[in-house]
């Protein structure tokens, strides 16, 4: 029942961060994206974990959810969110054939990126915001790093940031990291 649990908080987390993009609202201000084309282009989601530190206590790994999930960003600061069907992140408003991707077309989801550091053409910092009229409140991955990585002899670009850490009332923290791969 506890890992079950676990499960449900890890889903209710992500799947509130993944509706992006699902319908259109003309009343939000658009954000700006900034001059950098790194982030443009399809991201696929290879890996995201939940974690959480009980006050006094080391953190420890709530959950894990893998593929299924992917954001393609535009220049002119939209973006659509994709959801694989048949995946974790598949939900019943889901419609299609397992295997294949639904995307959203109309674009409304705006993102925002704030660059602190840069490492040659990399983004050794920064914090992408992705906003639509369907989140409740906006995405938000910090300590953001857009750049080349290495696996065996292939070489990827990745992005990889981690939710903003929420406090409770306790003291107790919750954050969740992502990992994603340029396609």
């Amino acid at each position: 029942m506890k890992k079950l649990a676990t499960y449900g908080l890890l889903m209710a987390i992500l799947f509130g961060n993944s509706g992006a993009g699902c319908s259109s609202n003309t009343d939000n201000p658009t954000p700006q994206p900034d001059s950098f084309t790194s982030l443009l282009g399809r991201w696929e989601l290879k890996e995201a974990n939940v974690y959480a530190q009980d006050a006094g206590m080391p953190q420890r790994l709530l959950g894990k959810s893998g593929e299924g999930l992917a954001y393609s960003f535009y220049a002119d600061g939209s973006y659509d969110g994709c959801i694989l069907s048949g995946s974790d992140w598949d939900n019943a408003s889901q419609s299609g054939t397992t295997g294949n991707w639904n995307c959203t077309t109309n674009k409304p989801g705006r993102w925002a990126l704030k660059v602190t550091r840069v490492q040659g053409k990399d983004i050794d910092d920064g914090t992408l915001t992705l906003t639509a009229p369907t989140l409740p409140k906006p995405f938000v991955l910090e300590k953001l790093f857009v750049g080349s990585a290495t696996s065996g002899s292939t070489t990827v670009t990745v992005l990889v940031g981690e939710s903003p850490t929420e406090t409770d009332a306790s003291g107790n923290t919750s954050w969740a990291t992502y990992h994603f791969v340029k396609k």
